[in-house]
């Protein structure tokens, strides 16, 4: 069963006939009166029976993975997988934080850059591994606002920091060179 319906489109269209094709057939009614209905789904199971997680501890202390490694050949972790800090380390964060002081959340990452970038430790370091040490210290918060300011550096930053660093080492060159010569 199909009705030819006149309906306006928008605005100042003219009325064309279109097919309404919303009507069901009475084929189609007749057969969904007389079709028998789905079998009922059982409910699922209450989460109450689901097993508990499994809790997983450690392994206990035992011989070395390698015992049978030369000592030679064994090597220490890398610094980041070691998750350890030397006490002069700790220090030398702590002063970064003191001096960085308090201010708006929103400067916390500048601020510690700038005041890393004034002691006299922690000038040297580069950005990326005064935010993992800070991690490490368990400041991940500082880490964090480290590592979005080493993030959100423009390349022309980096370019001005990289020209300046150049200069003081061809200078420094230079000086090595010209004491070489004299002797």
């Amino acid at each position: 069963m199909v009705e030819v319906v006149h309906k306006r489109r928008g605005g100042n269209t003219t009325k064309k006939p279109l097919l309404d094709l919303t009507k069901k057939p009475a084929a189609d009614l007749a057969h969904k009166a007389f079709a028998s209905k789905p079998a009922k789904v059982p409910p699922p199971k209450p989460l109450a029976e689901a097993k508990p997680n499994l809790q997983i501890t450690t392994a206990p202390d035992g011989p070395p993975i390698a015992a049978e490694l030369p000592e030679k050949r064994r090597t220490p972790a890398p610094w980041s997988a070691q998750k350890a800090l030397t006490e002069q380390q700790v220090q030398i964060l702590d002063r970064i934080i003191q001096e960085a002081g308090d201010g708006h959340p929103r400067t916390l990452g500048l601020r510690l850059v700038v005041a890393a970038s004034k002691d006299e430790h922690a000038a040297s370091w580069p950005i990326g591994l005064l935010a993992k040490a800070l991690g490490v210290a368990g400041r991940a918060t500082e880490s964090h606002a480290v590592f979005m300011v080493a993030q959100g550096c423009r390349v022309s930053r980096f370019g001005d920091m990289a020209a300046t660093a150049l200069e003081l080492l061809n200078r420094k060159l230079e000086a090595e060179h010209k004491a070489a010569t004299l002797t």
